[in-house]
């Protein structure tokens, strides 16, 4: 496995395994909440920092003999089991994995559950490189809003609610082939929709069962 692509050399040859073939996998389980999200961002700046370390150390090397190279990074695996949880944080989540494959090729696997704000979380990821396991089952529905107090702090909860819903749909409807109808009809009637590995693929929440 090739980690560093030489450029312009005159050699039948040339293989540098920069990383050691090491494998990144990260695992996000249980409730979508501040330390899923915290835990996932310093397991991601520790991988950064290693790679850098260890890209640093290579190209310095190699640019002391006159030979021109380009860093190529491991993959990241991202292995995601949950029930779902807080709306705020699930979308926390999401942008640092979209903004993490600016500098890595990331790959996501559904394990178990992947369920309310887990399915969102599974959209982060380019279509070609989201999976799941058989048995891995899936669940849709509306989020949920538990708001209390004053009138004027009940509205003004209820107008985020449906923002937040909004934004969900608009991610359903750009990562998915989810007919709109459907996710119309999830929402009037209020219900949760179980959805097994095979429905994943069809409506291309998942690329591929492995």
């Amino acid at each position: 496995m090739n980690f560093i692509k030489i450029q312009n050399i005159m050699m039948a040859e040339f293989t540098i395994k920069t990383f050691d073939e090491k494998i990144h996998n990260i695992y996000i389980k249980g409730d979508v909440d501040e330390d899923m999200w915290s835990n996932l961002v310093d397991k991601i700046n520790e991988i950064k920092s290693a790679d850098d370390d260890i890209a640093d150390q290579n190209l310095a090397s190699l640019m002391s003999v006159g030979i021109e190279a380009q860093i190529i990074r491991p993959a990241i695996n991202i292995y995601l089991c949950t029930y779902g949880g807080i709306v705020h944080d699930m979308l926390a989540i999401y942008d640092e994995l979209k903004k993490l494959q600016k500098e890595y090729v990331v790959n996501i696997y559904g394990v178990g559950k992947i369920m309310s704000a887990g399915t969102i979380i599974m959209l982060a990821v380019d279509y070609e490189h989201r999976f799941a396991y058989p048995n891995t089952t899936f669940m849709y529905h509306t989020l949920s809003d538990w708001s209390c107090g004053k009138i004027k702090d009940i509205e003004e909860n209820v107008e985020e609610s449906k923002r937040l819903h909004k934004l969900m749909w608009q991610i359903y409807k750009e990562n998915t082939s989810i007919p709109e109808d459907k996710l119309d009809e999830i929402y009037r009637c209020k219900k949760d929709w179980y959805i097994t590995a095979e429905q994943a693929k069809k409506y291309k929440i998942i690329n591929k069962i492995i």
